[in-house]
């Protein structure tokens, strides 16, 4: 499984994002995952290594309410949501 933050949200998916923000009080990002062959993984880490660095936010910590508004949307979305203190 390769994970990666998602690059190319349309309007809606950005928009809906930002509303969650909002109604949590938190900072959401929003990443894409796709499972690929071992050595298929090898190489798209090796190039995801020269694109600049990870993401170091440390994550916060929602509540089951919150969390579970979160996970809606991951499902509607098909993206993974991953809140993370500023």
């Amino acid at each position: 499984m390769l994970c990666g933050i998602a690059r190319r949200l349309d309007e809606r998916q950005l928009a809906e994002i930002q509303t969650l923000e909002e109604e949590l009080g938190l900072t959401i990002v929003a990443f894409t995952c796709r499972a690929v062959d071992p050595e298929r993984e090898r190489r798209l880490r090796a190039i995801a290594a020269e694109l600049g660095p990870e993401l170091t936010a440390p994550p916060a910590e929602p509540n089951e309410q919150q969390l579970s508004l979160i996970r809606r949307l991951e499902e509607e979305m098909g993206l993974a949501l991953v809140a993370v203190k500023e």
